[in-house]
């Protein structure tokens, strides 16, 4: 886990105003529910920022004696198989979660979209990249990026990832294993659809970093054909594993409102590898 300093508390509705107002939510339209979830305090001392939420994360509250706090999470529901649907948290967990006056605030799209905060913008931050184009745009919210980095191959990204991931990747070669003037491009998560596979040819980019990568998954399982017929490289990181920067780096947006932040660590499902 990643604990930051203590700070002091806030009022809760302050909290949810600042958010909105930072990631305007009405812009997109979502296929989950954005914005207050749980509304179980009024006053918020202590927040948990996870990527998913669900049973395990209940449980991570619990052992840290959580009162008064402000759950923020990227999904409303639970880490899981693609293909499956995420559980929400248990009767036992909203019990648990109302008797100590712990809210949950959920943002997905509106978190997507490019920003400082954003998946796409957090795990170029982790890779020591440099974002200068951005593509591929879902429901209102653009999310791929275009980058630079020093690494020279896309062996050599394979290793930087893993290492910041903590985990193997799976990288499907379909391309020249030299990158052009050191550019890939990213989208956190996974990214749905094949048309920008050939602006990213056009762009000299012939590595494309994901989360949900595995051909076996049906929505992505046509990115591969498409691939290999621009010479793209895939590198598949996990869901989970590639989102996680942003809830990482998203403490400092509650610190610098004057509350105390910490990240919640999960187990990677790599199944979508």
């Amino acid at each position: 886990m990643n604990t930051t300093d203590a700070l002091k508390g806030r009022n809760a509705k302050e909290v949810y105003d600042e958010l909105n107002e930072y990631f305007h939510p009405e812009r997109y339209k979502d296929f989950v529910k954005n914005g207050l979830i749980l509304d179980n305090t009024e006053y918020i001392e202590q927040v948990y920022t996870a990527t998913f939420s669900g049973a395990a994360i209940a449980d991570v509250l619990r052992k840290e004696g959580a009162k008064n706090a402000l759950l923020f999470t990227h999904h409303p529901g639970a880490q899981h198989k693609e293909g499956e649907t995420g559980a929400l948290f248990t009767e036992q967990d909203l019990e648990f979660m109302k008797e100590n006056n712990i809210s949950h605030f959920s943002f997905h799209l509106p978190l997507d979209e490019v920003n400082p905060y954003s998946p796409g913008i957090c795990l170029a931050r982790a890779l020591n990249a440099v974002p200068y184009k951005s593509f591929f745009e879902e429901f209102g919210a653009t999310m791929g990026l275009i980058c630079t980095t020093s690494c020279t191959n896309i062996n050599e990204v394979l290793e930087k990832m893993e290492e910041i991931t903590g985990h193997p990747c799976k990288l499907y070669k379909y391309g020249d294993e030299n990158l052009s003037d050191g550019r890939f491009a990213l989208s956190a998560g996974g990214a749905e659809g094949t048309d920008f596979y050939k602006e990213l040819k056009d762009e000299g980019v012939n590595l494309f970093i994901t989360g949900v990568g595995s051909p076996e998954v049906d929505w992505f399982a046509p990115s591969h054909a498409e691939a290999k017929k621009q010479e793209i490289s895939i590198l598949s990181a996990g869901h989970y594993s590639t989102e996680k920067f942003a809830l990482i780096d998203i403490c400092r947006f509650f610190e610098e409102r004057g509350l105390k932040a910490q990240f919640i660590e999960e187990i990677p499902c790599l199944t979508d590898l």
